[in-house]
């Protein structure tokens, strides 16, 4: 890969880190190693773009934020779905009172995903299975759309693939203002389709990913007469868009719209998902932490 682009190659994360070689890295190695990956570029003073999840733990994930609040660094964590189309007008809709406030969020992120052979299927590196992975861009969604969760009851299993992680994840979140919320996420869902619902008092608004004969975005308000379509066509793609908006921030020396400390909270509601799971009981979200597995 190098020949071909004409980069250079370092012989390890310290050498890439030297002070003034690089403008920002984006790191997409598996979650268990972000910390540690990290560490050098923060030290260095290099803006970040951080794959999620933050880290495989809460605790480690506590830790890397702790060192980008020391540093100052410029560390985005890269939740790419704020950034897809849909999302974009769907959070416009709701800023302008067009839905209402908030009342349900429903979210699915399925598909068939095989782990045979995947660093996904190993707990020591991924941090867990579909909660921990697909999840945690939907709690992103939660509080990016719904509110902030103050507690979580969650469900998790293997349905068709035996393996080291669960291959099937669900979650029931509640917010202080009486936001409720469903996600469900799974590897093994051979026919699934990807959607999120938006529930108001005054209307609803469903975004379709990629479904067949659907719009990506759609809405009904209580008083109208069908669904209004939502034309998305003007925005880039999300990968794209995200991208963009991390460059921009390197080179003005702006804050990201997407923090540490955003990667962070998704990181302690997805930690109190795996407890709720483990004993069967609904876990309280403390504005400050969780306790850490």
């Amino acid at each position: 890969m190098a020949v071909d682009t004409g980069a250079e190659v370092a012989g390890s994360i310290e050498d890439m880190a030297v002070s003034g070689q690089l403008d920002a890295v984006s790191v997409c190695t598996p979650p268990a190693t972000h910390l540690d990956v990290c560490r050098p570029f923060i030290k260095a003073g290099i803006a970040i773009l951080c794959e999620k999840p933050l880290e495989a733990s809460y605790r480690n994930a506590r830790k890397l934020a702790a060192a980008v609040d020391a540093a100052g660094t410029i560390f985005m964590t890269a939740y790419c779905h704020r950034f897809h189309p849909a999302i974009i007008e769907l959070k416009r809709l709701i800023d302008d009172g067009t839905l209402g406030r908030p009342v349900f969020f429903r979210n699915i992120f399925g598909g068939y995903y095989p782990l045979k052979g995947n660093h996904r299927a190993k707990p020591e590196l991924s941090g867990g299975g579909s909660i921990i992975d697909n999840c945690s861009h939907s709690v992103d969604l939660y509080r990016y759309l719904a509110g902030e969760p103050t507690a979580v009851q969650a469900f998790s299993g293997n349905i068709l693939q035996k393996a080291a992680v669960e291959d099937i994840g669900m979650l029931h979140l509640s917010s202080g203002a009486g936001v409720f919320g469903e996600i469900t996420s799974s590897y093994s869902l051979k026919v699934c389709g990807n959607w999120l619902e938006w529930y108001g008092t005054q209307g609803t608004a469903i975004v379709s990913y990629w479904n067949a004969n659907q719009p990506d975005l759609a809405y009904r308000r209580a008083r109208d007469a069908g669904w209004t379509e939502v034309d998305c066509s003007a925005h880039p793609d999300r990968f794209q868009a995200e991208a963009a908006h991390f460059i921009q921030c390197v080179r003005n020396g702006t804050r990201p719209a997407i923090t540490v400390h955003d990667g962070l909270i998704s990181s302690r509601v997805i930690e109190a998902a795996y407890t709720s799971a483990a004993k069967g009981k609904r876990i309280d979200i403390h504005p400050q932490g969780a306790s850490s597995r």
